[in-house]
């Protein structure tokens, strides 16, 4: 049985946004943890802008687990807006089908109020944080 590399996530701070760069293997309860981090260092850094380059994720993302990290993903965001955020954007850059073609993820968080973008194309990504 092959080992599955733990999420490794780098925070880069750019100049209007804190840029994570993502690797190894999905895993829901890694992903909830980096997702506080990145808005603990959004805090931080004072930033209210996310871009999370996903294209190295490799593994199995189920139907429940977009889901539950959909809702868990805008939940957060709202926390840290009650702790100091004045607003988030969130755009979130992969491949499929790492990235779901339905989005259905994205869907879930925007309805829960997450101002979020997923997608397969980086300058769309970023064009969406450019303009948020």
């Amino acid at each position: 049985m092959q080992k599955k590399t733990p999420l490794k996530y780098p925070f880069l701070v750019k100049d209007t946004y804190l840029s994570v760069t993502v690797s190894g293997h999905f895993s829901l309860s890694d992903v909830k943890i980096m997702y506080t981090d990145a808005l603990e260092s959004l805090l931080d850094n004072k930033f209210s802008k996310l871009f999370f380059n996903a294209y190295k994720v490799k593994g199995k993302v189920t139907t429940i687990d977009r889901y539950y990290f959909g809702e868990f993903a805008a939940f957060e965001s709202l926390e840290y807006m009650r702790k100091g955020l004045l607003k988030i954007a969130v755009s979130v850059y992969g491949r499929e089908p790492i990235i779901d073609p339905e989005r259905f993820g994205e869907i879930v968080a925007r309805n829960r109020g997450l101002n979020l973008k997923v997608t397969t194309n980086k300058n769309e990504a970023l064009q969406f944080l450019r303009v948020k």
